[in-house]
């Protein structure tokens, strides 16, 4: 079986408004993190999916239209960001160079895709909030070594709070879903009514927005602080 996309290495993103929001989120997760890199796989239906690991800790991906090849490429935001802005915009193909393989830079594994079982929806405006108010607090607190990890690692919001099994939600993964895009807003405003949805998986926690998910491990190690 031929993987689309395998045969010439080039990423494919025909639709100038999968490009275009592909843009925003390297823009996004470069202004974070100068080094990061992305990685896309495969979703089928003539999609991928866009992965990153953010500063923060949380993993974040965003599903767009397009093909990548082999099905799995890492490369490096920038390099990608650059590639992307070369493309006129009526350009058909959408044939974008991932660059060198940089498959040994991506640290750790993809979180499953399917068995999660939702647990609570949330008004997105709760974790505007919270980011609004986090940044202030890290603004007042970032020393030398950035963010502090009490800042980071604190629960921030809680789930299924009536119940004798909470599930908290660190501010690491409020962070990285909302300083990617992922929560629809304007002027610090979401739409009225406008929900995110948490599932869990073991010890899996994702978290879906309205432009993309957050995932975050709530066993894994507790990463660097932001600097």
């Amino acid at each position: 079986m031929t993987v689309p996309g395998s045969q010439d290495g080039m990423i494919r993103i025909p639709d100038p408004a999968d490009r275009d929001d592909l843009r925003t989120l390297l823009r996004r997760i470069l202004r974070l993190d100068e080094a990061a890199v992305v990685r896309l796989t495969e979703a089928g239906d003539g999609r991928m999916r866009v992965w990153s690991r953010t500063p923060f800790g949380a993993l974040v991906v965003r599903v767009l239209r397009g093909d990548c090849p082999g099905g799995d490429v890492v490369s490096g935001a920038d390099h990608l960001l650059t590639e992307l802005d070369l493309l006129p915009r009526g350009d058909s193909e959408g044939r974008v160079d991932p660059g060198m393989p940089l498959l040994s830079a991506w640290q750790g594994l993809l979180p499953p895709l399917d068995g999660f079982a939702l647990v609570e929806d949330v008004p997105a405006q709760v974790l505007l909030d919270l980011t609004e108010s986090g940044r202030t607090v890290a603004q007042e607190n970032a020393g030398p070594a950035g963010l502090p990890p009490s800042l980071l690692d604190q629960e921030a919001l809680t789930v299924r709070a009536d119940t004798g099994d909470p599930l908290g939600i660190d501010m690491r993964t409020v962070f990285s879903l909302v300083m990617c895009g992922f929560v629809p807003e304007r002027a610090g405003r979401a739409p009225d009514g406008e929900p995110v949805r948490v599932s869990e998986r073991g010890a899996w926690i994702r978290i879906d927005a309205r432009y993309g998910t957050a995932y975050r491990r709530t066993d894994a190690l507790t990463l660097e602080p932001l600097r």
